[in-house]
């Protein structure tokens, strides 16, 4: 984990301590179990995990308790977003502050969770080995900032990051040439930019290449294979 992250996951915490814990919250029935409510009970905030805050992340507020209950949970919930493997589903996730109007809350509120988005973003590149689409969408969503999410896209051959680089160009850049259905949900200036940040970085693929030539043959038919679909599209 980077240490922006770190200070980031730390900020949420502080920032939304003042929306207290309840015993009781009200949820349906229909949705919500008993052993659901007692799960989220049974431990405190930071000790809650994935299997205790799933049902809820994914039922806050439609179906289960409100926003203020919702405000407590959330730097755990976003926590395990960033730090797990979590079970739900990024889109539902993220997708919770837009249901609450998070635009509305206090501007430190917006700040903080603004603050995590955009550190998330540039621990995700630089863990993962895949371009993470759907976080990439929901990111560019709720910050309205391409420019800075780009920006701390740092591509190194020292880690992931490159090959998030060679993945997204791998399976996205022939969409991003033609309807853009893969990223339908951004308007065109954001796929404009997303676009010519690609080409302005395509010199990174030969040199990509030879680095992985002798010490990852599969990684390096992957950049090779790239190479053909940036050249042809």
């Amino acid at each position: 984990m980077t240490e922006d992250l770190k200070i980031a996951i730390k900020n949420l915490y502080s920032t939304f301590s003042v929306y207290p814990f309840k015993s009781t919250m009200e949820g349906c029935s229909c949705c919500v179990s008993n052993s659901d409510k007692e799960k989220i009970h049974s431990k405190t905030l930071r000790q809650l995990d994935e299997d205790d805050l799933s049902k809820y992340t994914a039922k806050a507020m439609t179906t289960w308790g409100d926003k203020e209950d919702y405000k407590h949970y959330l730097p755990r919930i976003f926590e395990l977003l960033s730090t797990t493997d979590f079970s739900v589903d990024t889109f539902i996730v993220l997708g919770k502050l837009e249901y609450a109007n998070w635009k509305t809350w206090e501007e430190k509120e917006q700040v903080a969770i603004r603050q995590f988005l955009l550190a998330w973003w540039a621990d995700l590149i630089e863990k993962k080995s895949y371009f993470d689409k759907e976080a990439f969408i929901e990111i560019c969503k709720l910050t309205n900032n391409i420019d800075e999410i780009l920006k701390r896209w740092n591509l190194s051959q020292h880690d992931n990051s490159f090959l998030n680089y060679v993945d997204l160009v791998y399976n996205y850049y022939s969409d991003l040439n033609a309807n853009r259905i893969e990223f339908k949900e951004l308007d065109n200036s954001k796929t404009d930019k997303l676009l010519n940040w690609i080409n302005e970085n395509s010199n990174l693929l030969e040199t990509g290449f030879f680095n992985y030539a002798d010490k990852n043959k599969a990684i390096a038919e992957k950049i090779s294979i790239t190479q053909y679909i940036f050249e042809r599209t």
